[in-house]
């Protein structure tokens, strides 16, 4: 009975698929396995060349969302078990803030950041030689809180990076244990910031990185630059976890006093010729197997206020593309991976679905649209998911579109970073 309405039902869809639809209704396993050993040897041998490498590829894809981008989730899951180990006791902080002709930032971020909850941290800013209202802003600072202190970098220093330059300046002038890197742009989503990076400096643990996201803006640019920026995000804190240290954010960074020192070659020389790579570089060095982490919680996630999203964007990009070859080869192997199979995935399902279509096997296009409704669904629910822990713009329609233009856009500034490669050396000391 049972077959019988399927095959009335479908026949006049699929025609002369009578006898596959009825095999398909069959209990019989010995029918089924012959029906579905047809339909594949009925299929050109190009398209079942094309068909196992949808799979293949798609196979990858699986598990590098399961392995490395959802391991964000894994780890947050894993903390609120009690699984991930913690500090015996909260280290002292000091946080030490670039800044650049930013008083304006300072002036509205700086009672922000004062305001942390935590029993023993001090705030150190940076100036990097603004012209504008900073130094006065500085000023009122000092004369409000006993924990704040600020230095100012002499404008003709010029043949080293300034960034890596405050950074060092920073350290050098921290009273406490912990170092914790932001910018003057970038402010703490929640006052348990402090709290929420410094559980994490256990035994054995030198480094800790924390989430960066742009602040929520229309327009079509801004959510680009913002799906852009949170997608690395995540590739970063994933590949850290899972693989190897890939990059940090000098806006929420943190590591040990000593090991800064210790690691003579970057305090000294090391990349400091380079004006960028203050943070990926600095922890690229300083890594020793399990010894950074990631932050994955909503109370360790910092705030980019940036005004010209765009901009900085395209900076940072820039920056980002030229340092990449100075980190480790087994992480950016497996982002490089990741992009190249995401491109496949989409590529083979399209031609097994067109070309099944025109020869009338019903069942492998089927199969070929399925694969690439489910690797879409894994991109918009894993990024959705992790911005819920986050507690951060949740994107659901920027994954469809912007996971397939990101590697264009990666290939694009790895090009346009080569092109201008001299700009950023600043000349040897």
């Amino acid at each position: 009975m049972r077959q019988t309405f399927v095959v009335e039902f479908f026949c006049p869809i699929f025609g002369q698929h009578e006898k596959t639809l009825y095999l398909c209704a069959s209990k019989n396993f010995a029918d089924r396995r012959k029906m579905i050993r047809d339909i594949w040897f009925s299929i050109p041998l190009w398209l079942q060349a094309v068909s196992l490498g949808l799979v293949f590829v798609w196979l990858i894809q699986l598990i590098l969302i399961l392995c490395v981008r959802m391991r964000p989730l894994w780890q947050a899951r894993r903390d609120r078990l009690g699984k991930v180990r913690t500090a015996d006791a909260l280290p002292s902080i000091s946080v030490v803030v670039y800044a650049h002709n930013q008083a304006e930032s300072l002036q509205d971020n700086l009672p922000q950041l004062m305001a942390c909850d935590y029993p023993d941290f001090e705030v150190i800013v940076v100036d990097d030689g603004s012209s504008d209202e900073t130094e006065d802003v500085l000023m009122q600072m000092d004369q409000r809180y006993s924990y704040f202190f600020h230095t100012t970098m002499a404008d003709r220093v010029s043949t080293v990076s300034r960034r890596k330059l405050a950074m060092l300046l920073g350290v050098k002038a921290a009273h406490n244990d912990v170092v914790l890197m932001t910018q003057a742009q970038c402010v703490p989503k929640s006052s348990a910031w402090l709290r929420s990076i410094g559980r994490l400096f256990a035994d054995g643990v030198d480094a800790v990185i924390g989430p960066v996201v742009f602040e929520d803006r229309l327009g079509l640019v801004n959510r680009f630059c913002q799906w852009d920026l949170f997608d690395r995000v995540l590739s970063s804190m994933g590949l850290t976890l899972a693989v190897k240290t890939f990059g940090g954010w000098s806006s929420n960074m943190a590591f040990r006093k000593e090991v800064f020192f210790a690691n003579k070659n970057y305090a000294i020389q090391h990349h400091l010729d380079l004006q960028p790579g203050e943070d990926d570089l600095f922890l690229t060095d300083i890594t020793r197997g399990k010894n950074v982490t990631v932050a994955c919680s909503a109370d360790a996630v910092v705030v980019n206020r940036q005004s010209h999203v765009g901009y900085v964007w395209k900076q940072e990009r820039r920056r980002r593309a030229f340092t990449e070859r100075y980190t480790f080869v087994l992480p950016r192997l497996v982002k490089h991976l990741d992009s190249l199979t995401r491109w496949l995935v989409v590529a083979s399902s399209l031609t097994v679905a067109v070309a099944a279509g025109l020869m009338m096997s019903w069942w492998v296009m089927g199969a070929a649209l399925l694969l690439l409704v489910l690797h879409a669904l894994c991109y918009v629910l894993v990024p959705y998911n992790v911005a819920k822990m986050l507690d951060v713009h949740r994107h659901r329609i920027s994954p469809l579109v912007c996971s397939l233009l990101t590697p264009l856009v990666n290939i694009y500034f790895r090009i346009k970073s080569r092109i201008i490669s001299k700009q950023f050396y600043v000349g040897r000391i």
